[in-house]
């Protein structure tokens, strides 16, 4: 295709972290096609003005992406930039018109406990104190602690990242939390990020730490523009990790983590797929584990559905509802 002229525009939400997040692959496009002009759009989501109340009772995780989506379709902008997790993985949900143009190499896929300045010497779950206050807004996160340390006291954190932070850092308003590694330091805020969590603890949601750029499915320069930022190997985990996501029919009310990782071991690259499906109050839990080759991934997925389902998965789910 021949070099276009033509400016490019990147729609995002207007918070700290995506900010941070479109302005990173704006320089990163400005260094694959040098002179190249881009300009932003800074878009407020529905999810970024509901601050009360879980966002399943709202409509779900969609809210955060349908404002950037609309600006795309409608032409005021080229690129959405997207924490992947935000956008819909089942078929149905998803945008008519727009497409993935790439997944950049993802972060890291971990969350880290942060807790306020009298538990500074806590530094993972178990050194909690009894009984304390976990804010968090993850039935993911809450289902999981809650496994581990039934004892805490779950209470609902909204808000973006700072907000979040100042909760529990300042305000006192909860003793500790759970973030995403990847967003912290994004948000140039990693010095909060220390407390790190194994992911075989706390499973992170499915695509954690993934950046999606989505565009017109029709729109070939923009596309053209974005196809170098791919990363194959991110690109196959995180679609496996929707895949599962999908076929469960899980949103985000549902205590459901997914996490697909590649290894390389000799001359061959193997993917680990892992996946647990949790209760509410972290009682009950179906999980599995599957290993193959970049071959074997889609294999792998419905191998993995299949045990969960045959584990009382679906029962699981609907205990979220």
């Amino acid at each position: 295709m021949r070099r276009s002229r033509r400016p490019i525009v990147i729609a995002s939400r207007q918070s700290p972290l995506a900010r941070a997040q479109a302005q990173a692959i704006g320089r990163a496009l400005v260094a694959l096609h040098p002179g190249l002009k881009v300009d932003f759009h800074w878009v407020e989501s529905e999810g970024d003005r509901l601050t009360e109340g879980p966002l399943a009772n709202s409509g779900g995780k969609g809210l955060f992406a349908k404002s950037i989506e609309i600006k795309v379709l409608e032409g005021s902008a080229d690129l959405a930039v997207h924490s992947l997790k935000d956008l819909p993985a089942s078929a149905d949900e998803q945008t008519p018109g727009l497409v993935i143009a790439a997944i950049p190499t993802r972060a890291d896929v971990r969350d880290c406990l942060v807790v306020r300045p009298a538990l500074a010497a806590a530094s993972y779950l178990a050194d909690l104190p009894h009984a304390c206050t976990l804010g968090t807004a993850s039935p993911r996160r809450a289902a999981q602690a809650l496994r581990l340390r039934p004892d805490l006291k779950i209470q609902l954190i909204r808000g973006n990242v700072h907000t979040r932070l100042d909760k529990v850092l300042s305000q006192n308003t909860y003793d500790a939390t759970l973030m995403a590694v990847a967003g912290l330091r994004r948000a140039g805020l990693a010095d909060h990020a220390r407390r790190l969590v194994d992911p075989h603890q706390i499973m992170p949601a499915a695509c954690q730490g993934a950046l999606a750029l989505q565009c017109k499915s029709d729109d070939h320069v923009t596309l053209w523009r974005c196809l170098p930022l791919n990363d194959p190997l991110s690109s196959q985990a995180v679609h496996a990790e929707r895949q599962v996501v999908a076929a469960l029919g899980a949103g985000c009310h549902s205590p459901v983590c997914v996490l697909a990782q590649h290894r390389v071991e000799g001359s061959s690259i193997l993917f680990d797929l892992h996946a647990r499906v949790l209760s509410p109050d972290g009682a009950r839990m179906a999980h599995d584990s599957q290993t193959g080759s970049s071959k074997q991934v889609s294999r792998m997925v419905q191998t993995l559905l299949s045990s969960l389902k045959n584990q009382g998965a679906t029962e699981i789910l609907r205990m979220a509802l």
